[in-house]
C-alpha cells in the first residue's frame, strides 16, 4: 500500500500546555497495547479544550462514568480513524465530550473532543496515542507510533505537522 501525508497538530493549545508529563516507554507506557504503549502524555488544567489532532471518523467512544474510575484509568476514551483507515488515534483522560458525538461521527482537525480531566494524586493531561494500520482495514496491522518529541514541539508552538506514514512499518516521518 502506498505511502500518504496526514495534516495534523497538537490536542491541546500551546495556551494550554504545561508540561510533557512523558511519552512512549515512560513512566506507566509500559510494553502491551498500542494505546498504553505509545501513549504521550501532555499536561495542561484541568478543563483545557482536547481536540481531534486530525480528520476522521469516532470508531469507539467509550463515556466518562465517574463510578468506574480507577488510579490508572480514568475519563471518557475516544478512538479517532483517518478517513482512509490506515492511521489513528486514541485520547483518554477527558470529560463533558459533547453530546453530539457518537461512533461514526466525523471530526475536523480543530473540533473539540471534550475537557482535560481532574483526577486526584495525578497530574492533570491528555493522554494521546498514535497508531499506524499497515495495509488499512479491513485486516491491517496496528503499530503504535512514536512522534512524542515532535508533537511536543508542536504543542509548544501551535505548528501543524505533515506526517508520513510509509505504510511499510518504518517510523512516521513529522515535518
Amino acid at each position: 500500500m502506498a505511502a500518504f501525508t496526514i495534516d495534523m497538530s497538537s490536542p491541546l493549545r500551546a495556551s494550554a500546555f504545561t508540561s510533557d508529563l512523558g511519552g512512549p516507554g515512560g513512566g506507566t507506557h509500559g510494553p502491551g497495547e498500542w494505546y498504553n504503549h505509545f501513549g504521550m502524555d501532555l499536561g495542561a488544567p484541568a478543563g483545557s479544550e482536547v481536540r481531534a489532532a486530525f480528520d476522521g471518523h469516532i470508531t469507539r467512544l467509550n463515556p466518562h462514568i465517574p463510578s468506574t474510575d480507577t488510579s490508572g484509568s480514568y475519563g471518557a476514551e475516544v478512538f479517532v480513524r483517518a478517513h482512509n483507515d490506515r492511521m489513528g488515534g486514541f485520547y483518554t483522560h477527558i470529560t463533558n465530550v459533547p453530546s453530539a458525538l457518537a461512533i461514526g461521527s466525523t471530526v475536523s482537525r480543530g473540533d473539540r473532543l471534550g475537557d482535560v480531566m481532574a483526577f486526584p494524586g495525578v497530574p492533570t493531561h491528555v493522554h494521546w496515542a498514535l497508531v499506524e494500520i499497515i495495509g488499512g482495514l479491513p485486516g491491517g496491522t496496528y503499530k503504535g507510533v512514536n512522534l512524542h518529541g515532535s508533537f511536543v514541539a508542536a504543542t509548544r508552538s501551535d505548528s501543524t505537522l505533515a506526517v508520513t506514514f510509509h505504510q511499510n512499518g518504518s517510523a512516521p516521518a513529522a515535518i
